[in-house]
């Protein structure tokens, strides 16, 4: 339910490249063989970049076979749902629901994640500036903090019957084999292997009933859309700090800053969906397609949609303050013109 945390650790190297001409103006970021770091408003190319960007996996079902699929019936899904009634010791409390959800686990691996592409490549930064950047990093990205954002943040739009109904999916076998995959895909070095198993899927493609359910739990918990919001709170974040640093001459205005992000987040919807159907594709692969279409029930039910829902609002509201604290700290224990200098590739040697 959480899933959306993937889409966003895939694209979260482009956001500090997304930020204002004060830092840089493209929409990529490399790194190639000698460490230097280009910028730049398209992908790495295949001549003259030893890192190039995985071509995304297309998994619209036109590009499938023409053969029927049976619609997913709702007969089907209530032989999936938990059990209604699930013993347990008096009413589910708000720390009880996010236990049961992973999060906290889910915001270490995003938390690494952030650390990870807010940090210079080695050797980028003098030592004293790159030490300035760990003391902040280790400081402002404590999962712990996150987590407690996340939870007052949450505590208003509690409802009482869908949090029950929420807790029991959640308790359920099912609900709980489904939140340990989810919280093993939060990892960092998951990245890769969703580079991996992309190029697989060009050779094995999955069935049209599985990609399917992929879409239909994808549009049933708004996995993709949100995670397009969460990007552009990253975005925000980062943007809003390096432009309140910059020269007065170039500080954007509120109503920039929006426009900005609107463009970016435009940018950025199609490319994340399609990591998120092949992030999800591959988190959930041990899954039989019966117990997708249990998940799809649950996500599309009034308790599956308020969790999701919440939780959205909760995780972009927590994420977009530590994230705007983080990158408003960075900027002022490393000045702006440093790390401008920074993202400039190094000059060739003229042979």
């Amino acid at each position: 339910m959480t899933s959306r945390l993937r889409s966003c650790l895939l694209l979260l190297g482009v956001v500090v490249a997304l930020a204002p001409g004060t830092i840089s103006a493209g929409s990529y970021k490399w790194v190639d063989e000698k460490g230097n770091v280009t910028y730049s408003d398209r992908p790495p190319q295949p001549e003259g970049s030893p890192a190039t960007a995985p071509e995304p996996v297309p998994l619209d079902l036109k590009t499938l076979d023409a053969r029927p699929v049976p619609p997913v019936q709702e007969q089907d899904f209530k032989k999936f749902l938990p059990p209604a009634v699930i013993p347990r010791s008096g009413p589910t409390r708000i720390d009880d629901l996010l236990e049961l959800s992973g999060i906290r686990a889910q915001l270490v691996g995003l938390m690494r994640g952030l650390a990870k592409e807010l940090r210079p490549a080695p050797g980028i930064m003098s030592a004293k500036d790159q030490a300035s950047i760990d003391r902040v990093l280790s400081k402002s990205l404590r999962h712990e903090a996150v987590y407690g954002l996340v939870r007052d943040a949450f505590i208003p739009q509690i409802d009482r019957t869908n949090l029950e109904a929420t807790a029991a999916w959640l308790r359920s076998p099912l609900g709980r084999r489904i939140t340990v995959l989810e919280v093993t895909s939060s990892d960092p070095s998951f990245e890769q292997k969703i580079v991996d198993y992309a190029a697989e899927l060009k050779a094995n493609r999955p069935s049209r009933r599985r990609l399917e359910l992929i879409h239909r739990l994808d549009w049933a918990a708004g996995s993709s859309e949100s995670s397009a919001d969460l990007f552009a709170t990253l975005s925000r974040g980062v943007t809003k700090a390096v432009s309140a640093a910059g020269p007065p001459e170039r500080r954007l205005r509120p109503g920039q800053i929006e426009e900005q992000v609107a463009e970016i987040r435009a940018r950025v919807r199609d490319p994340l969906r399609e990591m998120q159907i092949t992030a999800t594709l591959y988190a959930y692969r041990d899954l039989t397609d019966d117990e997708l279409t249990a998940y799809v029930v649950f996500s599309s039910s009034d308790a599956g949609r308020w969790y999701n829902v919440a939780m959205h609002k909760a995780l972009v509201s927590a994420v977009g303050r530590t994230v705007e604290q983080t990158a408003a700290e960075l900027v002022r224990a490393v000045p702006v013109e440093r790390w401008a200098r920074a993202a400039q590739p190094a000059p060739q040697a003229v042979r």
